[in-house]
């Protein structure tokens, strides 16, 4: 059975319009909750960039940077926000679902920098966005980004060995499975609404066995804003004007995902 629907949402295309980026939440039916993570913090820099220039610019500032940002684009549409930190501190992986479950939320969208493989030709050029979802890592690079994001457990104390192997969270919390597709309609939503104003590549939607997705039981993407170790990725996503822009577009692509939710299925969580 378990295989049965990770081999349907592999073979699962969305196929979304471009959000607004001017949308408010007047048409919903109720009031809204989005979980805002911002990813690392405290011990955890996450990724450091870029390659071989200077200032050198930390993962877990640039996502407090724009997860604040993201906040304040959610609230002027009307939208309630909880934030999983709102300083510089580690909170665990598994922690940060848990407090998406317990605040209620309908969303919950992790922000975090991408880094290059330092072993590609040419690393220091790679550059872009991309928007995943939770399944299991279909292709290499896929597999790297998760192990990237996933080595930040190596901060946390009293860690069970199990949760080393994030699939098994999939496995253990079958809950989560009805999430999955609608995670994937929010992360095409996302990554239509980047497409339209990021300067970078677009590197597409993507899934990985991200443990920071497993324990939320709602609609969850995790957002890959830029490549950090790229110079002009860099310079954009650690610009105040763009961080704003960034999470204007991440708000509209949140309320359309909103709306369209309720017109299929009624205000119902």
């Amino acid at each position: 059975m378990i295989a049965a629907l990770m081999l349907a949402l592999q073979l699962v295309t969305v196929t979304v319009p471009s959000p607004s980026p001017r949308r408010s939440a007047r048409a919903l039916t109720r009031p809204r909750v989005v979980v805002v993570d911002a990813g690392h913090g405290g011990r955890d820099n996450g990724m450091s960039g870029p390659l071989g220039a200077s200032p050198k610019l930390f993962e877990k500032d640039i996502t407090l940077d724009m997860a604040r940002a993201l906040r304040a684009a959610l609230i002027r549409r009307g939208i309630s926000v909880i934030m999983t930190r709102s300083t510089d501190t580690l909170i665990a992986l598994g922690d940060r679902g848990r407090i998406a479950n317990q605040s209620k939320g309908d969303l919950f969208i992790s922000v975090h920098v991408n880094a290059a493989n330092p072993h590609w030709k040419e690393p220091s050029l790679a550059r872009g966005f991309e928007t995943y979802f939770l399944s299991e890592a279909k292709t290499e690079d896929e597999r790297r980004v998760e192990a990237m994001e996933n080595q930040a457990i190596r901060f946390e104390t009293s860690v069970d060995a199990t949760r080393n192997d994030p699939l098994s969270f999939i496995i253990r919390d079958m809950a989560q499975n009805e999430h999955l597709r609608e995670s994937a309609r929010l992360a095409s939503l996302v990554q239509n609404g980047l497409a339209g104003m990021h300067p970078g590549t677009n590197r597409g939607v993507k899934q990985a066995g991200f443990m920071v997705l497993v324990t939320a039981f709602m609609p969850a993407v995790l957002v890959e804003v830029g490549f950090g170790t790229n110079r002009a990725d860099a310079a954009y996503i650690s610009s105040p004007v763009h961080q704003r822009e960034l999470a204007e577009t991440l708000a509209a692509a949140a309320v359309t995902y909103l709306e369209q939710y309720e017109r299929k299925v009624g205000s119902a969580p």
